[in-house]
């Protein structure tokens, strides 16, 4: 009897052991984004893997952005309401059911057809991977700075908008509606554009293979 229990005594600590290391394996970020309609691609990695050479299928695109210029609307009336009290992430949820955001890979996208040409949106709290957007979209990335990475060279042209959590945080009413408003011009054939006083703008130039493979080199 005595035996057994030392046995299965042994054996809970090694139960608990080993649920304390899943716990601890699955809390980190995630920065693989792709925009996906139903695969989640998100892994557990370090911020900068780049998994240059395998891309998911790109989200559907939105060819009757009516409804959702409908529920912009709504919201600028305040007959849709988001939820502040979570902060960045709680609000997150109001803003994918306003602009009709696929969740992937732990980052929101949509693409859209606009009179411009596709407009792929990313919403996220962290900046993006720009190989994982598509080099023939008008690529918008929008993150408040849960984390913020170090730039991860790509052959795709896109435009980022960092927001500050302190800024978020400091009015994030004013932080989402300029979030929607900017999409809503965007949406009717304006260029995206957000206010200095919201986000810090930056515009990433396509790189040759060359060009990546030498910051790369650098970086390490």
């Amino acid at each position: 009897i005595f035996a057994a229990l030392i046995i299965d005594i042994n054996q809970q600590e090694m139960k608990n052991e080993n649920e304390k290391n899943c716990l601890h394996l699955g809390s980190g970020p995630t920065y693989s984004d792709s925009p996906s309609d139903n695969v989640d691609s998100s892994i557990t990695s370090s911020p900068t893997d780049t998994l240059r050479a395998s891309k998911n299928p790109t989200a559907k695109v939105i060819k009757n952005t009516t409804p959702i210029l409908s529920q912009i609307t709504k919201f600028n009336n305040n007959d849709f309401v988001v939820n502040y009290d979570n902060g960045w992430n709680g609000a997150l949820i109001g803003i994918r059911k306003i602009l009709q955001l696929n969740y992937s890979g732990s980052s929101n996208y949509a693409n859209y057809q606009t009179p411009k040409g596709v407009l792929s949106l990313r919403l996220s709290g962290h900046n993006a991977n720009g190989n994982n957007f598509d080099s023939g979209h008008i690529n918008i990335s929008i993150f408040v700075a849960l984390f913020a990475y170090p730039h991860i060279p790509s052959g795709v042209e896109y435009t980022e908008f960092q927001i500050s959590l302190e800024t978020f945080n400091n009015n994030p009413q004013s932080t989402v509606k300029e979030i929607i408003d900017a999409t809503e011009r965007a949406l009717k054939g304006e260029s995206f554009t957000m206010s200095i006083d919201i986000a810090e703008e930056k515009h990433y130039q396509p790189q040759t293979e060359k060009q990546i493979n030498k910051s790369d080199w650098e970086n390490k």
